[in-house]
C-alpha cells in the first residue's frame, strides 16, 4: 500500500474560520474519516463493516459521527419541543456502528462521545441547528475527540452527507472538520451511471485539502448479472481514473435497510484493507 493513500500529507492552512480550527486540533491517534458523494450513499455501513473489521483484529474501536441530524426522538424524552437537548435524540446510524464495534449504544454517556451533536430535522446541521435554535457546540465534538484520544486504538469518524455539507453560521464545511482532523479519508461511491463525475469531484476535492484518500468503497453494487454497462465499466474506471485503490464492492441488498447488524459477507469484505491499514499504522509508529 503507498504511504501517500493513508498518511496524512501536512496540513492545508487555508481553512476557515480560525476560531473553530483552532478548538478542532489534528488527531493524534490512527484513524479515518469516512465520507461519501452524497447522502445515502452508504457512508454508515461502510465504517459500521469497518469497526466490525477492526473490532475482529482484537483492536478497540471508537465511533464518533460529531453532527448527525433527521434523529428521532428517544421514548419518553424530549417532550417538550423548546426544551430538546442532544441527549433526547437517538442517531440510528451511530446505533448501528456502535454495534458493529462492540460498543453499547444504550450507554448515555458513551453516546456522547460518539455521537455528540443530534439534531431532529433533516437538513445540513447548519439549518437544522437554525431551526431547532441550538447553535454548533464544538466544545461537545473537542471533549469527544479528546476522551477517543485515550479510551481507543483506532478511530473511525463519520462525516455528515457530502464534502461540501455546511455545518456552521461560519460556513465550516464537513471537509473542513476532516482537514482539521488531518485523518486519511474512505470515499463512500455508488457504480451507476454518473458515478464518475461525482466521485472525482469528492476525490479531488479531498486532495485540494492536502489529505491522503485512503481508498474507495462502492455501496449497493448489483449483482453481476443485474449490472448495466455504466456499472460494470465504472468499478474499473473511478479507482484508474482517480488513482485511488478500491478497497471493497459491496453488494446491493434490494429493499433490505441495515439497521441491526452488519452482514457477515460486508464485514469479510473489509477485512483486507482493515488489515493492511492497520498494519501500516504500526510500522508508522514505530
Amino acid at each position: 500500500m503507498s504511504d501517500a493513500c493513508i498518511t496524512p500529507a501536512r496540513y492545508n492552512p487555508i481553512m476557515k474560520p480560525a476560531q473553530t480550527r483552532a478548538r478542532l486540533g489534528p488527531y493524534s491517534g490512527p484513524g479515518l474519516f469516512v465520507t461519501g458523494t452524497g447522502t445515502d450513499v452508504g457512508k454508515t455501513i461502510v465504517m459500521a463493516s469497518l469497526a466490525a473489521a477492526f473490532r475482529r483484529l482484537h483492536l478497540r474501536v471508537g465511533i464518533l459521527k460529531p453532527i448527525a441530524s433527521g434523529c428521532p426522538k428517544m421514548p419518553h424524552r424530549g417532550n417538550d419541543p423548546s426544551k430538546v437537548s442532544h441527549e433526547d435524540l437517538l442517531s440510528p446510524d451511530v446505533i448501528l456502528a456502535a454495534g458493529a464495534a462492540g460498543l453499547d449504544p444504550s450507554d448515555e454517556v458513551l453516546m456522547r462521545y460518539m455521537s455528540p451533536l443530534r439534531y431532529a430535522v433533516p437538513a445540513a446541521p447548519v439549518v437544522a441547528a437554525r431551526v431547532e435554535g441550538r447553535p454548533i457546540d464544538w466544545q461537545r465534538v473537542e471533549t469527544a475527540l479528546d476522551w477517543w484520544q485515550e479510551n481507543c486504538e483506532v478511530l473511525l469518524v463519520e462525516g455528515a452527507g457530502g464534502w461540501y455539507v455546511p455545518i456552521d453560521e461560519d460556513d465550516f464545511m464537513m471537509g473542513d472538520l476532516a482537514a482539521a482532523l488531518r485523518l486519511p479519508v474512505v470515499v463512500v461511491t455508488f457504480a451507476g451511471l454518473g458515478a464518475i463525475n461525482a466521485t472525482l469531484l469528492t476525490v479531488h476535492a479531498i486532495q485540494e485539502r492536502s489529505l491522503p484518500v485512503a481508498g474507495l468503497v462502492f455501496n449497493r453494487v448489483p449483482g453481476v448479472e443485474m449490472r448495466d454497462l455504466a456499472t460494470e465499466t465504472n468499478l474499473v474506471e473511478i479507482p484508474r481514473l482517480s488513482g485511488v485503490p478500491l478497497r471493497a464492492a459491496l453488494p446491493d441488498l434490494g429493499q433490505d435497510r441495515i439497521t441491526s447488524a452488519v452482514p457477515e459477507d460486508f464485514v469479510e469484505a473489509m477485512m483486507p484493507f482493515a488489515q493492511e491499514w492497520w498494519s501500516h499504522a504500526q510500522r508508522q509508529n514505530l
